[in-house]
């Protein structure tokens, strides 16, 4: 199977998926919106909700791990959930949800209640009890301080960022690799260029090597990119399925 049909397959996969979801009622919970971010309380410019969804799907195409952001008006706008509490709401709107794919069932939710001033990161079952002072740590020293000062978008923003970097490995965002080689290839091909005409055929095959060489970083970096769904354990996520997860309970509150 081509790459082009994976990929083809993968988004297609995706696709199904949303619009499934889509029809399911999540009452009394809110609805998840088209993506990994749902942004209820509009704290978010439309985008910041692109960048993070950016980021996101990134994150799970890469690592199989998915991570949903959730911002509310405050839970009391949702009579007969669990809402005695952040952490009972987060974990009832986890589990309804089904945030996370499984075997792993390692999803996380960064759920956000603006007008009862206080967030959760909600962790999945499978992340073991050891986590939640990571997660803790996130809470207290990036998205809190933010939120104390009113910019929000800031506060998640980061957090995402720091909950992508701590839980997954993995640097989403710019893909620089993919900048800088055709920079670096063009750069080489005008010197190997001058170097043919100046008569210094010798440097300028060394030259055409690494033009090379460059060429074969970029595909291989072109190739991580679009890497969707080559594992047999991958199900899509975004929109509410979400891969079926659940949570115990894991996590970090924080309130300002």
């Amino acid at each position: 199977m081509t790459s082009f049909l994976r990929n083809a397959i993968a988004v297609l996969a995706v696709t199904l998926t949303t619009t499934a979801a889509s029809s399911q009622n999540y009452a009394p919970y809110p609805q998840p919106d088209s993506g990994y971010v749902t942004d209820l309380a509009g704290v978010l410019t439309d985008r910041q909700e692109e960048r993070l969804e950016q980021w996101l799907i990134q994150t799970e195409h890469g690592t199989k791990n998915e991570i949903i952001v959730v911002t509310i008006p405050s839970m009391s706008s949702y009579p007969g959930s669990s809402n005695s509490s952040i952490e009972t709401f987060a974990t009832g709107l986890f589990n309804k949800w089904g945030i996370g794919n499984r075997p792993k069932n390692d999803g996380i939710l960064l759920l956000v209640s603006v007008g009862d001033r206080k967030a959760r990161i909600e962790l999945g079952a499978g992340h073991v009890a050891a986590r939640d002072a990571e997660a803790s740590r996130i809470m207290q020293n990036t998205i809190v301080p933010e939120f104390r000062s009113g910019n929000y978008a800031a506060g998640i923003e980061k957090g995402v960022k720091e909950i992508i970097s701590s839980f997954t490995d993995y640097r989403a965002g710019v893909n620089w690799p993919v900048v800088i080689y055709p920079a670096l290839i063009l750069a080489a091909v005008i010197v190997a260029i001058s170097l043919f005409r100046n008569g210094r055929t010798g440097w300028g095959w060394v030259v055409v090597g690494l033009v090379l060489l460059l060429l074969l970083g970029l595909l291989r970096t072109l190739k991580e990119v679009t890497r969707f769904g080559r594992s047999s354990d991958w199900s899509p996520g975004g929109l509410g399925g979400f891969g079926g997860g659940s949570s115990s309970g894991g996590g970090a509150t924080g309130s300002w």
